[in-house]
């Protein structure tokens, strides 16, 4: 296997990739801060391997997913769903509220 059919990602995949970035960058968290909770959580990933990630040239496996979630202080899903555009609710406000910045679930 080449490693280019190794690292290519699917639609899901590459979903994931752009949902990590935007959260990230949209909770103002560094590669190091993300580095150290994903570290406190059990689940160290070096700030090479995030930025791969972000990239596209390293993959995320499910033990790697749950702790991005745990870090982000979202659910795995959340991370797992189509982008979206609001970087405060992800497109899914808690039941019966309505996001003040994109006006989801208003």
């Amino acid at each position: 296997m080449t490693d280019e059919r190794r690292t290519s990602l699917g639609p899901v995949g590459e979903s994931l990739r752009q949902n990590i970035k935007r959260i990230r960058e949209s909770q103002r968290l560094t590669y190091t801060e993300l580095s150290k909770k994903l570290t406190t959580a059990g689940r160290p990933i070096a700030i090479l391997g995030l930025r791969r990630i972000e990239r596209g040239q390293r993959r995320v496996d499910v033990d790697d997913l749950v702790a991005l979630a745990a870090a982000f202080g979202i659910t795995p899903s959340d991370l797992l769903s189509e982008a979206s555009a609001c970087g405060r609710c992800f497109g899914r406000p808690p039941e019966g509220f309505a996001c003040r910045v994109c006006g989801a679930g208003g």
